[in-house]
């Protein structure tokens, strides 16, 4: 499915937040979105996903825009993953993974057998399997990032939204999740914007990268491109330096803050 965005503009209470933003994503592309913080970001997924409505400007699925659509068949396309799971009850993994048909029970042809399909793949993607029978308040922080995830996949969905979704993960799951995400948009067929602070993880695993600044789109473009020492100089005055691991056939971000200028 395409995703195109044009000239996107929201406010809060006249308080502008994003300026006349404009992209477009196809599929299976996995976009990262970075910028400092208050730039816009996770008001640009949930404009993307009719949480907000802009205060100008369009969101296309495949050329139809969402304001057009009901908030169930836009469920049916996208899905959104946000920062906090925001599950506090002691629901099984199998049960919170199962929310996600919601978008899907008009349909008479969803049968429990159906559903429960739909829910079996999902888990098989995501990896969560192993521990469908547990209760999810027993869940390690990168356990529960896959469960959200499978929730999201259960809505069979053609885009995926994800805020931050290595957010207080250790290394070794952040890396599990973002080679997950990847395989997703691979195998799939999803097409995937990922709103991080980790440049370094952005620069290995998305295929695009959309830098916001001042609360406009300051570049976008194939990462290699992108993710260069002047535009991230520009755009978090820090230093950076890219090297090629030959090893993994990637490029590799080296981050540090110039200090030379600071008073002491």
């Amino acid at each position: 499915m395409k995703l195109e965005v044009e000239s996107l503009e929201f406010s809060y209470y006249k308080h502008p937040v994003l300026k006349s933003v404009s992209f477009a994503a196809d599929v299976g592309e996995v976009v990262g979105i970075i910028g400092q913080n208050g730039c816009g970001k996770t008001t640009l997924l949930k404009c993307i996903n009719s949480l907000h409505s802009p205060t100008s400007g369009e969101v296309r699925l495949d050329g139809v825009p969402v304001g057009a659509m009901s908030k169930k068949d836009i469920a049916r396309k996208v899905a959104f993953v946000t920062q906090s799971a925001g599950m506090t009850f002691p629901f099984s993994v199998f049960d919170t993974i199962m929310m996600g048909r919601y978008p899907w029970t008009d349909f008479e042809s969803n049968t429990r057998e159906h559903n429960a399909d739909v829910v079996y793949r999902a888990m098989r993607d995501s990896g969560t399997l192993p521990f469908a029978d547990r209760q999810i308040n027993e869940l390690s922080g990168g356990e529960m990032r896959r469960v959200m995830i499978a929730r999201a996949l259960a809505q069979e969905p053609e885009i995926l939204l994800l805020d931050e979704p290595t957010l207080h993960l250790d290394i070794s799951h952040q890396f599990d999740l973002m080679e997950l995400i990847n395989k997703l948009a691979k195998d799939k067929g999803i097409t995937i914007l990922i709103v991080t602070h980790d440049i370094v993880l952005a620069a290995r695993y998305c295929s695009r990268i959309m830098i916001l600044k001042d609360k406009e789109v300051y570049r976008i473009g194939e990462t290699e491109k992108i993710m260069l020492a002047d535009n991230l100089r520009d755009a978090f005055f820090i230093e950076t330096d890219v090297t090629r691991d030959e090893r993994f056939g990637i490029n590799v971000l080296i981050v540090g803050k110039d200090r030379s200028s600071e008073k002491e």
